[in-house]
Formats: C-alpha cells, sequence, structure tokens
C-alpha cells in the first residue's frame, strides 16, 4: 500500500511539487481537483462538507484560486486543527456542525482515523477491511440541514458542493433541496460495500441525484478494500441538468 502510494505520488503530473509545498497535501483530493479543472470546472464557491483537516480545501484553495471555500466539520477537536492548516480567509469561514436533514443534536462516532468518523456505526465491510478503523468515543453534536447553514443566493456562482461524510451523505441530500437549485456540481464520496450500518449504496444516491436535477457525469477517483484490489468507494461527479 506505502509502495503504491509513493509510485502515484510520483507518477501523477503535478503531485510531487504540490506535496513539497502545500502545507497539507492529499494525493486523493489533488487527483479531484485536477481532474475537475480538465473537466473545464472552475467554480466560484466551494461548499466542503466533511471537511476532516482540509485535504479537499486546501487544494481547492490551491488549483481554485478565486474560489470563496466553506469547510464544514462536525467534530470540535479535527476543527480545531482544520482552522490551523487553513488560510485566515478560509479559516475563518469554517463552520463545526454535522450535516443532515433536520437541525438539533446527534450522536457521533469519533473514529481512530478521522477520515473515516461518521454518524453512523461501522459496517461489516469496513470492519474486515481496516481492522484499525475503530471507534474510540461517542460525541453529541450539533446538525445542522444545509438549507439552513447558508444561503445559496448569497455566494458566488457557480458553486461546487463536495459531500464526504462515510456513509450519511443521503440525509445531506435531503436537507439540501433548496441550497441544490443553485448548485452547479456535487462531487460525492459513494460506497459499494457496506461501510457504514444503514448507508445508501451508489444507485440509490444516483436516483436522489436525478430526483434533484443532477445527472452522473463519471468518477473522479477511486478507493480501494485495504486488503484486496476490490473498489470499494468512488468520488462520483454530477451536473446540474440543463
Amino acid at each position: 500500500m506505502l509502495l503504491r502510494s509513493i509510485f502515484e505520488l510520483f507518477s501523477t503530473p503535478g503531485a510531487l511539487k504540490a506535496f513539497l509545498q502545500w502545507k497539507l497535501f492529499s494525493l486523493s483530493a489533488f487527483k479531484i481537483i485536477k481532474r475537475l479543472k480538465y473537466s473545464n470546472i472552475h467554480p466560484n464557491t466551494v461548499i466542503d462538507i466533511g471537511a476532516n483537516l482540509g485535504q479537499f480545501s486546501i487544494a481547492s484553495y490551491h488549483e481554485f484560486s478565486s474560489s470563496v471555500i466553506i469547510p464544514i466539520e462536525p467534530d470540535s477537536t479535527i476543527a480545531r486543527k482544520l482552522r490551523k492548516n487553513l488560510p485566515s480567509e478560509i479559516s475563518s469561514r469554517v463552520i463545526c456542525v454535522a450535516v443532515g436533514d433536520y437541525d438539533g443534536k446527534i450522536n457521533f462516532q469519533v473514529n481512530a482515523d478521522s477520515q473515516n468518523s461518521s454518524v453512523l456505526p461501522l459496517g461489516e465491510d469496513r470492519r474486515r477491511a481496516f481492522p484499525k478503523n475503530i471507534v474510540l468515543r461517542e460525541v453529541c453534536v450539533p446538525i445542522s440541514r444545509l438549507d439552513s447553514l447558508l444561503d445559496p443566493k448569497k455566494l458566488p456562482e457557480p458553486i461546487l458542493l463536495k459531500i464526504d461524510v462515510q456513509g450519511y451523505e443521503e440525509k445531506v441530500i435531503n436537507g439540501a433541496i433548496n441550497t441544490l437549485k443553485y448548485i452547479r456540481w456535487v462531487v460525492i464520496e459513494v460506497s459499494f460495500a457496506s461501510l457504514y450500518e444503514g448507508e445508501a449504496k451508489f444507485l440509490q444516491i444516483m436516483d436522489l441525484m436525478a430526483f434533484n436535477g443532477f445527472s452522473f457525469v463519471k468518477p473522479l477517483n477511486f478507493h480501494q478494500s485495504g486488503h484486496s484490489l476490490d473498489i470499494i468507494e468512488m468520488d462520483a461527479l454530477f451536473k446540474k441538468l440543463n
């Protein structure tokens, strides 16, 4: 796994330079952003739901330099680290809240790997493929619909929405019905395996996005199982239908 990652770093055009120069580098986020640019996608606003430590936000900052970037992260401990990783103009926009289909409170599963923390319990496939992904504790966090958090009419268009919430994507979409009317592109991490209990799989997400006026364009990146070559997730690009 490590050797493959090193090979990808050296073989991906521009990745090594970014790795050496950026404060925080994620090869996955780098590839996604580059593939968006190759597809002539240049947003003026990036909404980063499930920002974690800022991997996608930082890549967006460097590659979409004029964009307004809004990172959203539910874990207050991670959110503090996120703010430190970001330039001041983005750090000031960090929103520390879970995003879903209602406004209130919710229990949040803090994972040993913070990228895999989720509202949902771990599923059988993730426990088997990634045995080190264990839940350390459960905390209560605020949760809000995206429609309650932001006024999309006040954001520079076109808008790119990125959703990476470890199985809770369906709920995020259901709580963003009004906001989606103003979104042009959506990048969603979707699953093909039982990684979290109760999560919606790719075909369900595709149907839900179609209901909201979006079509699936293409995969932007794939994620493999920890112990095999099986593709268990992908980062999928959706575009608003004209």
